[in-house]
């Protein structure tokens, strides 16, 4: 391993990891459209999809729990490195069955990598008394250019999103290497008797929980949404790759953004945005335009994912902290995609999928309104005092 990686001083490593972790995100992003090829129903690709947030609410508390025993980038290493195996069962296998046998499999290793990765990298940042923001950055950058390469690369066939996927889950184990070897064998007093969470931040995951749901089921369908609309194969390639992009402006800001505006108001704006994305996105006239509406997702998932883990990390000790993320991650990663792509699969069968991307939009709006108001009427009580 290079000796750049490892440098006490340097985020490097940090930033490798990010770029790598993300990067095989880019390639799952392609997984929809890779079902359907297959001649999957929306239906049984939205079943498909669905797995990976069904199994990160057991494999989440599974793995962290490993992790605090054997050391968080030991356990890093070895999802990425079975995942970039078992991920060829879900190329390899020809129904819907065996498909879903392979996804189980993938996914109960692969739903981790992000989460496990990202409790060694933020408590390594502040130890160097580095920022999450900038090393999150690049790994918006690795999604986008993975998922750009890829959409490029699917034109010599589905398998090359496989290969590229395997090259980035294996560097990311290589990079785990780095990282000095920590166990947690006990669990603190305070973390015995912790006592409760906020409402403050229930009602912001609540919030955070409905908008994800909603592109949720935008990005996981979107391959069908191109095809519906005549766009080339390398479309939704070069739409992931560019919502990807426009999330890095708001990361090189977000600490500023937070500070001006605070949590609360900066959910609402990403809760609206995501909404409003679909809404201009079911009526777009041309390829161009659909394209320029993907740059709102800039102002979408990474708004409301980072007011929320801003609001834990600023407000909570480590020991709450550490609880909060994992129901945050577990409603969001879980709960969140699990309706987004079961549901949307059903919905858009018996609404057409234009119509179905029109509705969404239209309930993301309106639930941004409705939070609004209930978070304004909460304060006003002395029940809500986040900003």
């Amino acid at each position: 391993m290079p000796l750049f990686l490892s440098g006490a001083s340097s985020s490097a490593r940090e930033t490798a990891t990010e770029i790598f972790i993300y990067s095989n995100l880019g390639v799952m992003a392609l997984f929809s459209q890779f079902f359907q090829s297959k001649g999957f129903s929306s239906v049984e690709i939205g079943i498909l999809m669905a797995v990976t947030p069904i199994l990160s609410v057991i494999a989440n508390p599974f793995w962290f729990k490993r992790s605090r025993k054997r050391g968080g980038a030991l356990v890093m290493g070895t999802l990425s490195i079975v995942s970039a195996i078992t991920v060829w069962g879900v190329f390899l296998t020809p129904t819907f069955e065996t498909s879903l046998i392979a996804m189980s499999l993938f996914a109960f290793f692969a739903v981790s990598i992000v989460p496990i990765s990202e409790s060694v990298v933020v408590p390594s940042l502040r130890s160097k008394g580095k920022r999450f923001n900038m090393a999150r950055a690049f790994g918006t950058v690795g999604y986008s250019a993975t998922a750009l390469i890829s959409g490029i690369a699917l034109r010599a066939g589905f398998v090359m999103i496989f290969i590229i996927a395997s090259v980035s889950l294996l560097t990311a184990a290589a990079v785990s290497r780095a990282y000095p070897s920590k166990r947690m064998l006990g669990r603190s007093e305070s973390e015995r008797n912790s006592t409760p969470l906020p409402v403050e931040f229930y009602l912001l995951v609540l919030a955070g929980v409905a908008s994800i749901t909603v592109g949720a089921f935008g990005s996981t369908f979107l391959p069908l949404l191109t095809s519906e609309m005549g766009y080339d194969l390398s479309s939704v390639g070069f739409s992931f790759s560019l919502m990807a992009l426009s999330e890095v402006p708001f990361l090189l800001f977000a600490e500023k953004i937070i500070d001006r505006i605070g949590n609360t108001r900066l959910l609402l704006v990403g809760i609206f945005a995501t909404g409003l994305r679909w809404f201009l996105t079911s009526i777009a006239p041309s390829f161009p335009v659909f394209l320029l509406f993907q740059a709102l997702h800039g102002i979408n998932y990474i708004v409301v994912y980072y007011s929320v883990t801003n609001f834990i990390h600023k407000n909570f000790e480590e020991n709450k902290a550490t609880r909060a993320l994992t129901i945050y991650w577990m409603s969001t990663m879980g709960l969140s995609y699990l309706l987004g792509s079961v549901m949307g699969g059903v919905l858009i069968r018996a609404f057409g999928i234009r119509r179905m991307y029109t509705i969404a939009g239209i309930s993301g709006m309106v639930m941004a309104a409705f939070s609004s108001l209930l978070f304004a009427a909460l304060r006003k009580r002395g029940r809500f005092t986040n900003r």
